[in-house]
């Protein structure tokens, strides 16, 4: 008959050799105005912000951003010819007047400009009484037309009321008798009027109501404008610009 061996049992601590856990809870003094004034928080917790405080941080943080730089808008678009309007004409005023005015008060301009300097004025808006006019470029134009103020003149036909009434008969005096002029009477009408340079979405308007040569015209001139300025930068800054001409340049001098 064959034994098992004995197994061991487990030694087991007597009550003297197990460690004494503490399983109480951590004393806590917990008062009623604790968790009114907030003593209960965390210590690493934000402090509270007040509105003002958010926004004078915000303010110091939009002060550090650096400014965008302003687009440079509206600054070539006239180069081809300072494109006008003219606004509240009177009824009595056509496209011909403002364009005869135009050219009596631009007599005497900055800069020297070749033939008409009103280079073409569209019919008068019966609707808006307003019209466009294209003016040949030359130094400081667009603020030469930022509200410049022109006269126009018309003359206009008036019968005089008295002998309009009255009526005439014809005279029978011979041969020598002179002709008989009408009793209506020209007034010279003088109208105050002011251009104002378009910009935008009118600019665009304007220039579809102008003919395609006028706008042919006026693109030619704007690159030979973009080419003056370009060769004057390329003057003052001394670059010799693309290797074609830089030999240029070497040839001539």
């Amino acid at each position: 008959m064959s034994v098992s061996p004995r197994r061991k049992r487990p030694r087991v601590a007597s009550d003297s050799e197990t460690p004494i856990q503490d399983t109480s809870a951590p004393n806590v003094e917990f008062s009623p105005n604790s968790a009114r004034d907030g003593s209960h928080s965390r210590e690493d917790s934000e402090p509270e912000r007040s509105v003002v405080t958010i926004e004078e941080s915000v303010g110091i943080e939009a002060a550090k951003i650096p400014p965008r730089a302003t687009p440079l808008k509206n600054v070539h678009v006239h180069d081809g010819g300072v494109v006008a309007s003219v606004n509240s004409i009177p009824a009595e005023v056509e496209w011909l007047n403002i364009k005869e005015g135009l050219e009596e008060k631009l007599g005497n301009l900055p800069s020297q400009v070749e033939g008409n300097a009103v280079t073409f004025a569209t019919k008068v808006n019966p609707s808006s009484r307003s019209c466009c006019v294209l003016l040949k470029p030359f130094d400081v134009d667009e603020e030469f037309f930022r509200h410049m103020k022109f006269e126009v003149h018309v003359k206009s036909c008036s019968t005089d009321p008295i002998s309009s009434a009255q009526g005439t008969e014809p005279v029978d005096e011979g041969d020598d008798a002179p002709l008989q002029s009408s009793d209506d009477t020209r007034v010279l009408l003088t109208y105050e009027l002011q251009t104002v340079p378009l910009y935008g979405i009118d600019l665009q308007e304007a220039l579809g109501r102008l003919p395609a040569h006028v706008l042919r015209k006026r693109e030619s001139r704007a690159k030979a404008q973009r080419l003056k300025r370009s060769q004057q930068s390329a003057v003052l800054t001394g670059s010799t610009g693309t290797p074609s001409k830089a030999s240029r340049r070497i040839r001539i001098s």
